[in-house]
């Protein structure tokens, strides 16, 4: 997706928050109009984020920046998929928090050091962008989200923002006994979010809620294990990612692709990855 500099200095490139947001905004917008095809961004996109930020930011920016940056936002969606199929977490849809438990969240930490950033914390200001730009199924142009994006009984535990860029090791700590200011500023940012994406969920949560009572939490982190397993058959971990998603969008498909051997099932990726 074009030339970028070599390996040591994109590595000296620092992204911001506010660089993300306009990376995430363009993104978004890009897959929207179709310009997402087999989950790859086009030449044209990542050139319209490498023209923007190096204008308002006055930094040089290239294109290997960029798809750095978008295998390092992959790289956090996985985690955040991963976590929320398994049990004993929950999901607050207002604050883009994933809840637990102080006993679910010491034995994850304890378990798993990089869930630690996504847990009882609101995830990243443009989350439903960061959705649009990473998730599966957007290259129609419309807000979509699979049912394991949306969890029914969403959970009020008090959060603080972070910044999500392992890239640029900067976070913002805040005491979780002052979180209701958080909570009021996430609010706001809620209220603002475009009437393209409202209309669109609102149509789609009923379908979501329904396919939630008939696909367990249980079936979901199954569904994860045994889909990311074939990566020892050689298929890449993007496109495994690609296909969870996918997944727990479509039951039936989930279903059959659960109760396939392993023989079946790379005839199955191998489809899909075609397709």
């Amino acid at each position: 997706m074009g030339k970028g500099n070599k390996e040591g200095t994109s590595k000296q490139f620092r992204w911001t928050k506010p660089m993300e947001h306009v990376f995430l905004e363009i993104l978004a917008e890009e897959a929207r109009k179709g310009n997402k095809p087999s989950n790859t961004f086009k030449a044209v996109s990542i050139n319209r984020v490498v023209d923007a930020i190096s204008e308002r930011f006055q930094v040089q920016c290239d294109a290997k920046h960029v798809e750095n940056h978008l295998r390092t936002v992959k790289n956090q969606w996985q985690i955040i998929c991963k976590i929320r199929g398994e049990s004993g977490f929950g999901w607050d849809d207002n604050m883009k928090m994933i809840t637990c438990d102080r006993a679910t969240y010491d034995a994850a930490v304890m378990a798993h050091k990089k869930y630690e950033p996504f847990l009882n914390k609101s995830i990243i200001d443009h989350y439903d962008e960061m959705a649009l730009v990473v998730g599966k199924d957007m290259t129609t142009g419309s807000f979509a989200r699979t049912f394991a994006d949306i969890d029914l009984d969403d959970g009020n535990e008090d959060s603080m923002l972070i910044d999500c860029d392992n890239e640029e090791a900067e976070e913002v700590r805040t005491n979780v006994s002052s979180s209701g200011t958080s909570k009021r500023k996430r609010k706001s940012v809620q209220e603002s979010l475009i009437d393209e994406q409202i209309k669109f969920v609102g149509e789609q949560l009923g379908k979501i809620a329904n396919a939630l009572k008939q696909f367990t939490a249980d079936k979901t982190s199954q569904l994860y294990e045994q889909v990311m397993s074939m990566e020892e058959e050689g298929f890449d971990d993007d496109l495994l990612c690609s296909v969870f998603d996918y997944l727990v969008n479509h039951e039936s498909d989930a279903k059959a692709f659960l109760v396939k051997s392993k023989k079946h099932k790379k005839i199955w990726l191998q489809k899909f990855s075609q397709g």
